[in-house]
């Protein structure tokens, strides 16, 4: 059972909790989709005010950096369950919500360093007749972020008098995840190159490189959220 299941059972407990004492009529589930990819969710409403939801998200998508004069694939995979608490202050159709992301994000990278990076000063003298081999050459890392992840944001519901039927929501928030942590950075190679990987000049860089990048990705600490939600209120 992965991490994800057990948050996704820990959000479906919660709501089960909070049904049983749920006014006939105020149960809403729904499909959505943004920046933290697709995702359903179900929304409970304890009265007119306050409404409890949860939900699971999920993402998968790449981008390229060059950290170092090495290029890197970058693929982060969200996934994401969410506990909130939204309040319609004036009973209508705004909200405000505030919450908690249980994540099991991650972002894989894999470099290719370029002939003018900074890698090939940690390689040591006396391995120029490896340097064929210098293509094979691979920096491979790990990013993972906190767990628990703070949620603030604001939205909008079209079903104003949350009656039964459909409905439509649109959110804006943030959700601090915490600044990235490079958990592996190793280098791999064809052999015989393959002996550097572990020689102290290059672990030396290796350690510099995380450092690098965990700098670049400090963006993601405060990660944008936006949905659009297609629901229906029973």
């Amino acid at each position: 059972m992965n991490k994800l299941t057990l948050l996704a059972g820990f959000v479906l407990i919660a709501s089960s909790h909070s049904l049983v004492a749920a006014e006939p009529g105020s149960v809403t589930v729904g499909a959505k989709g943004g920046t933290l990819g697709v995702g359903a969710e179900a929304d409970i409403g304890l009265n007119d005010y306050l409404h409890l939801r949860g939900g699971v998200n999920v993402l998968n998508f790449s981008f390229d950096s060059t950290i170092s004069n090495i290029d890197y694939d970058m693929e982060p995979e969200f996934k994401n369950a969410s506990v909130f608490m939204d309040w319609y202050p004036f009973g209508g159709a705004f909200r405000l919500t505030g919450g908690l992301f249980f994540n099991d994000n991650t972002i894989d990278l894999t470099g290719t360093p370029r002939s003018d990076s900074e890698y090939w000063d940690a390689i040591p003298a006396g391995y120029e007749a490896y340097q064929s081999y210098a293509d094979s050459i691979r920096v491979n890392g790990s990013v993972d972020f906190n767990t628990l992840a703070p949620y603030v944001g604001m939205g909008w519901n079209s079903n104003t008098e949350k009656k039964q039927g459909w409905g439509i929501a649109f959110e804006l928030g943030v959700m601090f995840q915490g600044s990235p942590t490079v958990s592996t950075l190793t280098a791999t190679a064809a052999e015989p190159f393959d002996v550097l990987a572990t020689h102290p000049e290059v672990l030396s860089f290796l350690e510099e490189e995380r450092q690098a990048i965990e700098d670049d990705l400090e963006e993601f600490q405060y990660y944008p959220v936006a949905s659009l939600t297609l629901s229906y209120t029973f």
